[in-house]
């Protein structure tokens, strides 16, 4: 037993004084390790009972150490648990990759400032990063990590990463995908604001956040089978392809920027009751427009320079008819003045 005692010592290094002296049975032994060397120190009356123990704690040791090591465990939470916390006072929570993050103490730390990350409160990472390039470093993701608290359950993950399923019905059933940033005013049809703390990030506007204003469901285009009519009053009707649009005039681009005229809406509300969409100070982008110019088109299709306010029976205004279509097959529209159409 004293050999096979001392011959197993060795395998001490591997474990903490604590266990040893949880297990072994003799009051008159102790256990000490200088330098690195292990040695058993036994009282004279009890030799061979300290070394039966310190085999034992040699032996048996091992499966003790294994049992009452804990068990890491990973925490699930839902969708909704992560949407529930979207603000400093309810804990500032996000998700990315299917990981839910608590970043709420770095939320006044962030380098863009508190009001950027904050778009991102309760909701994913994923579409917010891909705006700003610069957090596509292993540095980003490793800060992330520190702030990691769980997963996305399985229900959740199935559900994000499911495709939208729509009835084959649905008016609004083919609608685009719009960028989850956007402030939804609302759903259909569909009108939304660029987020206001982007608003000035650029001067054009990206096209994802781009505000939105829709009356009807966004129709389907087809760039082979598209065509472009022109009626003028007195000649034949002219239909033109987006090939032809293409060929047929030379393209101009000139940045301008489209604002809607219920924009600050919410603000009038305020002081008087207005009829409308509750549109608040973001219904306004900025972006470069190109293609063919409304005069070039107008003029081919025979209408030249006909705006003459003295003549009642000259032609006032261009009324324009959109793809986009009601129930009844009535196409939304809008019309500008004949001058401001063919204004060079």
């Amino acid at each position: 037993i004293w050999r096979k005692g001392i011959q197993s010592a060795g395998m001490f290094r591997r474990f903490p004084v604590r266990h040893f002296m949880r297990h072994q049975r003799c009051a008159s032994s102790h256990f000490q390790a200088p330098n690195g060397s292990q040695r058993f120190g036994v009282a004279a009356a009890a030799a061979g009972g300290v070394c039966l123990g310190a085999y034992f704690v040699v032996k048996h040791s091992p499966v003790s150490h294994a049992a009452t090591k804990p068990k890491k465990t990973v925490k699930e939470f839902s969708l909704q648990d992560v949407a529930d916390h979207n603000s400093l006072e309810k804990g500032v929570w996000v998700t990315y990759e299917g990981n839910v993050y608590d970043v709420t103490v770095f939320v006044e730390s962030h380098p863009g400032g508190p009001e950027k990350i904050m778009l991102a409160a309760g909701g994913d990472l994923q579409v917010f990063w891909s705006l700003y390039a610069i957090h596509q470093s292993d540095e980003v993701r490793e800060l992330l990590a520190e702030y990691k608290i769980g997963v996305l359950d399985a229900p959740s993950r199935a559900a994000r990463n499911q495709k939208r399923e729509r009835a084959a019905d649905d008016p609004y059933g083919k609608d685009p995908e719009r960028n989850p940033l956007l402030t939804v005013n609302t759903e259909r049809p569909f009108n939304a604001e660029t987020p206001v703390a982007l608003l000035a990030d650029n001067f054009i506007t990206p096209n994802e956040l781009f505000f939105v204003r829709n009356h009807l469901p966004v129709p389907e285009v087809d760039a082979e089978t598209y065509a472009l009519e022109v009626l003028v009053p007195g000649r034949p009707p002219l239909r033109l392809s987006l090939a032809e649009l293409k060929e047929k005039f030379p393209k101009h681009s000139v940045v301008a920027t489209l604002q809607c005229a219920g924009n600050r809406r919410r603000q009038m509300t305020d002081h008087k009751p207005v009829k409308g969409l509750s549109w608040g100070t973001a219904a306004i982008s900025n972006a470069e427009w190109s293609g063919a110019r409304l005069r070039d088109v107008l003029a081919h299709a025979g209408l030249g320079d006909v705006a003459d306010a003295e003549n009642e029976s000259s032609v006032r205004h261009v009324q324009f008819e959109g793809l986009d279509c009601g129930v009844d097959g009535t196409a939304y529209g809008a019309s500008i003045p004949v001058r401001a159409a063919l204004d060079p």
